[in-house]
């Protein structure tokens, strides 16, 4: 966890974003995402529009999900847990996904975006986050973490 932080720290810190799959939301030219990067992506994509059997096939037997609501292991957990990824997604209005930046290599990614809530005991916000993700060996999503906050729209 901790060789993590430190990847993270160093590709903000070094601006490397380029050399390792760095790609701004709209941007023309940017270069291919790096593997970690292209699946965190599709998760994104997958679970901020309800494909929540695609977004469950990302995922690694025990992963691992931290956040300052939850700390989850497991499929289960993660996805069907009364904090878990359902519960939450369900309330996001597909389409509204909205990647900021995004940098990783082979096995880490690091994405900031926002999404929209409407309804829900959620209600109306936007989300603005950054997440973490670690890729096992077999390329499923081992550790992911995340830190967001709410904003009323």
């Amino acid at each position: 966890m901790r060789a993590e932080a430190d990847f993270c720290f160093r590709m903000l810190v070094k601006g490397k974003q380029r050399a390792t799959g760095h790609h701004e939301a709209g941007k023309e030219g940017a270069m291919s995402e790096s593997r970690a990067v292209a699946l965190a992506r599709s998760h994104l994509e997958a679970w901020t529009n309800h494909d929540f059997d695609k977004a469950r096939g990302n995922l690694a037997k025990d992963v691992q999900f931290f956040s300052p609501a939850a700390n989850l292991v497991g499929i289960g957990e993660y996805m069907d847990a009364p904090r878990g990824l359902a519960q939450f997604a369900k309330q996001v209005v597909p389409g509204s996904l909205r990647v900021i930046a995004a940098m990783g290599d082979e096995r880490n990614a690091l994405i900031m975006y926002e999404v929209s809530t409407a309804g829900g005991a959620i209600g109306s916000k936007v989300f603005p986050s950054a997440q973490t993700w670690l890729l096992d060996d077999e390329g499923k999503i081992k550790l992911e973490r995340i830190v967001s906050y709410s904003v009323p729209r």
